[in-house]
């Protein structure tokens, strides 16, 4: 992206279109996650350690451990997705007839989700969190949030006419 001013970039080809929305890192919520991260990994070990030392006698103890320790991996698991899509600092938007895909790259790591275009409505802004959002069934999914609302009007304007044009409730 030579440009800095450009926060949203199009590719629009005659099947597909991407976008590139760029991203404003909150360094805040990253140390706080960061922190978050080590403590899991600290604690993960220290259990481990714990369970393959041998050191636990009781076996009503060794099964507690080891249910706290599937929840404690779903938690983790929540603290990298979070950690990564605070890191990233660009989402990249790819449209087909087929599908919508959200990819929110960290290196070769990142947050992809796709989802199926039979099943997503039109581009509105959210009055909740105030950017371009579609619905997916009943889940309401939020895109480009760091946009001005000038740059979100226009983002939904054009996919909406790009993508929902034979809608009538426009």
């Amino acid at each position: 992206m030579a440009n800095s001013d450009i926060l949203v970039e199009y590719d629009d080809e005659l099947e597909r279109m991407k976008l590139t929305i760029r991203l404003r890192r909150k360094w805040g919520f990253i140390a706080l996650y960061t922190v978050s991260l080590i403590i899991w990994l600290t604690m993960l070990i220290v259990v481990l350690v714990y369970l393959l030392g041998g050191k636990s006698t009781s076996i009503i103890l060794t099964l507690l451990l080891v249910m706290w320790m599937v929840v404690w991996l779903g938690f983790g698991r929540f603290l990298w997705k979070r950690w990564q899509f605070q890191f990233a600092n660009r989402e990249i938007i790819f449209i087909d007839h087929e599908q919508l895909i959200i990819r929110r790259p960290v290196s070769i790591l990142g947050i992809t989700y796709a989802y199926d275009m039979s099943h997503i409505g039109p581009f509105y802004i959210s009055q909740h969190r105030h950017c371009p959002a579609f619905d997916y069934a009943y889940q309401h999914v939020y895109v480009g949030q760091d946009l001005s609302d000038k740059d979100a009007d226009e983002l939904v304007k054009i996919l909406n006419e790009r993508w929902f044009a034979d809608r009538e409730d426009l």
